[in-house]
């Protein structure tokens, strides 16, 4: 291919990707603030400072209600002033909660939903108790070493 025509080809592709949107190098290397601050987020750092929650369902074998209802009973949750939303466009932070075919155990992932990040992930069998309270046990167990440094939130 000439130069000319190579140089062409280019210049129509780097074109048609502003006119369409789409990202180019620029925007990548971090042109964007708003992009590179979910970037530089650290995983404990979104941990800790998490306020909103957000249950997803997998399974129809699971209801979020159940789980919202176990976490908010939770002390530490009142404690570290975390609130469940059932907007997940408001989340900090999002708990999926799915059921593995054909047996009694469920897994559940917190994610980050700027970055779909797995933040926390665990598994639990529904024989041991409620599955809600189970999660709700484990969520926290794990969130503690995260918010143990952080000051409860003041009341208004």
């Amino acid at each position: 291919m000439p130069p000319s025509l190579r140089r062409l080809c280019t210049l129509f592709v780097i074109s048609f990707c502003a006119l369409a949107g789409l990202p180019t190098t620029a925007a990548r290397a971090g042109q964007n603030p708003e992009a590179a601050a979910v970037v530089r987020t650290t995983p404990a750092e979104t941990l800790r400072t998490a306020q909103t929650i957000f249950i997803r369902t997998k399974s129809a074998y699971f209801k979020p209600a159940a789980l919202e209802q176990a976490l908010l009973d939770r002390s530490e949750v009142q404690y570290w002033g975390l609130v469940i939303s059932r907007d997940e466009a408001d989340a900090d932070l999002v708990i999926e909660v799915d059921r593995k075919l054909f047996t009694n155990i469920f897994v559940y992932s917190v994610l980050d939903p700027r970055t779909n990040r797995v933040l926390i992930s665990g598994k639990i069998g529904s024989l041991g108790g409620t599955v809600e309270g189970q999660i709700a046990n484990g969520f926290v167990k794990r969130l503690r070493p995260f918010r143990a440094l952080s000051s409860p939130v003041q009341p208004k």
